[in-house]
């Protein structure tokens, strides 16, 4: 199943989500496979830029601010995303590129301008931390429905939604750095609202809440996700100050070349 709780990625991160349709409930009882797949194939528009505030909270309360930049655009059954920092100065230039695959996991690459490199992230990195935010590699990329094994656990309303509460266990435990996700799904229009992550001890550990849902262009959005490491104590917030749908992002943003010399 894809990540969820952002525009396909993306931190968005890597953290819009979003849906324009609803979809009829029938008498016929519904599946976990059906309802993963349902949050998979909403309308998330043909591309999204969006402007994001980002802020760090370790376990002492320190603070750290960041700005960003989020870029996604469809490809037929594929998207490709592309993130990068604007501020403060230590960040500035970070970019971050994404290229979804269906047979194979997908292509993600950071540049990091003291280096004036890309750097393509390998699957042994894919459980590290992305820029010492609370997302790892992992959690900024899609997985397709069918690596999971997903069950209905029970119904429960979430701030006055309706939700069908989703268990995605890994069929290959060796292919995620979590046991399961629990993912809280609201009813008809299939939005993921708040997401419970869980080790290799099957311990939870980690949880993604998503909240101030608006309808933008006629697509449902998340303004506002929070990323919470019990373990470490530590808290990544983002807020999406402004997002566009449909504006025709030129196919160039989404390579290497472009996080180069875009700076």
């Amino acid at each position: 199943m894809k990540n969820l709780l952002n525009i396909k990625t993306h931190i968005l991160i890597m953290i819009v989500s979003i849906l324009s349709w609803v979809w009829a409930y029938s008498a016929v009882a519904i599946e976990g496979v059906q309802i993963a797949q349902k949050v998979v194939d909403r309308n998330e528009g043909q591309d999204a830029t969006s402007k994001i505030r980002m802020l760090l909270i370790d376990k002492r309360g320190k603070k750290r601010f960041r700005n960003l930049i989020s870029m996604v655009k469809e490809y037929g059954d594929v998207s490709k995303s592309y993130m990068r920092f604007t501020s403060p100065a230590d960040i500035d230039g970070t970019a971050f590129l994404t290229w979804e695959n269906k047979d194979r996991d997908d292509d993600q690459f950071l540049y990091l301008p003291a280096l004036q490199r890309v750097r393509r992230i390998v699957s042994s990195q894919k459980s590290n931390r992305f820029v010492n935010t609370d997302y790892t590699y992992e959690d900024l990329q899609s997985r397709e429905v069918e690596q999971d094994t997903h069950t209905i656990l029970r119904e429960e309303k979430i701030d006055n939604y309706d939700c069908w509460v989703l268990e995605s266990i890994p069929k290959n435990t060796d292919d995620s750095q979590y046991s399961k996700r629990i993912i809280w799904v609201v009813k008809e229009i299939y939005l993921p609202i708040k997401i419970k992550f869980y080790d290799k001890r099957n311990s939870f550990f980690k949880i993604l809440t998503g909240k101030n849902i608006q309808k933008i262009d006629g697509i449902w959005t998340i303004l506002e996700a929070e990323m919470k490491d019990l373990k470490k104590k530590h808290r990544t917030l983002m807020k999406t100050d402004e997002i566009q749908y449909n504006r025709n992002i030129p196919d160039e943003v989404f390579t290497k070349g472009y996080m180069r010399h875009n700076q």
